[in-house]
């Protein structure tokens, strides 16, 4: 399973409801019921969990409880086709939030002009919006998804059904089930939920490397970082935090940054006072520190992580947004590191252009980081200690020795706890009592 949730709405009940006027045979409620299955199943086949509105065709519910059904889910569609006075107009239009919310004119947009290029319309598709009088959703079942906070909804009408061509198209189980296929394919790029390639790195996921490992790493090729306001450790957690709040992997972000910076050397277009650790507005023709500046270190990070899950996946931000590029981005078009250059990525898209092998530089750079071995503090050696059944007055004796530093190694010592004692070690340690 993907963890993506969808609530699909076939509209209108029973077989026989909005009959087109050109085309006697094509009724729009049987049209709506026939997709939406045709649909459900293809979501599934894509690995998305998918729900409906209504179990039955014949059940006739109000439309803004058609919209409250899709209670926490990701994404709600409500299928239709759509009516005018005129034969001559023939396109798509997807309605979604009037305020924009998550950016969803991008997905509506991608589904109308796929409907559009499916069918084979006039008309390119395109997206709209429809305000009540109290200013919230016009249709009753886009108010009711935003009233239970679904994230994305939209209300989709397959052209028009006043189109004879239009209305003989939809008429075709055959050509539902193109539609069905087309608009699952577009929802499991958007979501990312295609099946993964193999030997594929995904940005979203939890962190492998450690703070302190992706902090020796850098200071291996750095002993100075260039940072203001934080030290390079503090650096490195607040990139797994902001990682961790979002979903994506903070170790693959501080990889990123140091690519991008130079193992926060810096150099280029980008001053190390901006807080930008991926050169995020630093164009090629843009002169010294003409990008994007943030207050913080924080906010810094926070806008990478932001950056790197509009490539990745397209669920909506759990931080208010602070990335200034974020709705520039094509939502889930490089959900893995290796496609994070566009001439790397089957979709064309990337953070790079053409960034050839910018994903994998990444990826060399993340192998290193979880290389580095942390050298263990005098607190953590003094804490090891026989756990088997090795009387208390002995144990005592051991960490004894160990505080006063007559035993240096009781990594060595604590293995041997019932092996015989020579001579000789004996004497040593006797003496080395003695001197302290």
């Amino acid at each position: 399973m993907s963890n993506i949730k969808v609530c699909l709405d076939a509209g209108h009940a029973g077989s026989q409801y909005n009959q087109s006027p050109v085309v006697k045979t094509y009724f729009e409620s049987e049209m709506n019921w026939k997709l939406h299955l045709l649909l459900k199943a293809e979501l599934e086949a894509r690995g998305f969990e998918v729900i409906t509105t209504r179990g039955e065709q014949n059940t006739d519910l109000p439309v803004y409880s058609r919209g409250t059904a899709a209670k926490g889910c990701d994404i709600f569609i409500s299928l239709h086709s759509n009516a005018c006075g005129t034969e001559n107009v023939d396109y798509p239009v997807v309605y979604r939030s009037y305020d924009n919310q998550n950016n969803t004119d991008a997905l509506a947009l991608a589904i109308a002009k796929k409907v559009g290029e499916v069918m084979g319309t006039n008309q390119a598709g395109r997206t709209a919006t429809r305000k009540n009088d109290a200013g919230g959703e016009y249709y009753g079942v886009l108010r009711g998804a935003r009233a239970v906070g679904v994230p994305n909804y939209l209300l989709i009408e397959h052209s028009f059904h006043t189109n004879t061509n239009a209305a003989k198209w939809l008429s075709a189980e055959v050509n539902l089930k193109k539609l069905a296929i087309a608009e699952a394919e577009l929802l499991a790029a958007h979501y990312g939920t295609q099946a993964k390639p193999e030997g594929k790195t995904e940005i979203m996921g939890t962190a492998v490397a450690t703070a302190a490992q992706m902090a020796l790493y850098c200071r291996t090729k750095n002993t100075a970082p260039q940072l203001t306001g934080c030290t390079l450790e503090e650096l490195a957690q607040i990139f797994l935090d902001e990682g961790k709040a979002e979903g994506v992997r903070g170790d693959i972000a501080f990889a990123q940054t140091l690519k991008e910076t130079g193992f926060l050397k810096y150099g280029g277009i980008v001053l190390p006072s901006q807080n930008n650790y991926a050169g995020i507005g630093a164009l090629n023709q843009n002169s010294k520190g003409q990008a994007a500046s943030f207050p913080s270190p924080r906010i810094g990070v926070r806008a990478q992580i932001q950056h790197l899950k509009a490539y990745a996946s397209g669920d909506g931000l759990k931080n208010e947004c602070v990335d200034p590029r974020f709705s520039l981005v094509s939502r889930a078009s490089a959900p893995f590191v290796e496609w994070l250059g566009s001439a790397d990525n089957p979709n064309g898209k990337g953070w790079a252009v053409p960034g050839k092998g910018y994903g994998a530089s990444i990826l060399n750079l993340l192998e290193k980081i979880i290389a580095q071995e942390i050298p263990m503090s005098p607190e953590e050696t003094q804490q090891v200690l026989p756990t088997d059944d090795i009387p208390e007055w002995q144990k005592e004796g051991f960490l004894a020795l160990v505080d006063a530093e007559v035993i240096n190694s009781p990594e060595f010592w604590e293995v041997r706890f019932k092996q015989p004692v020579t001579v000789g070690e004996l004497m040593g340690l006797l003496g080395k009592f003695v001197g302290k």
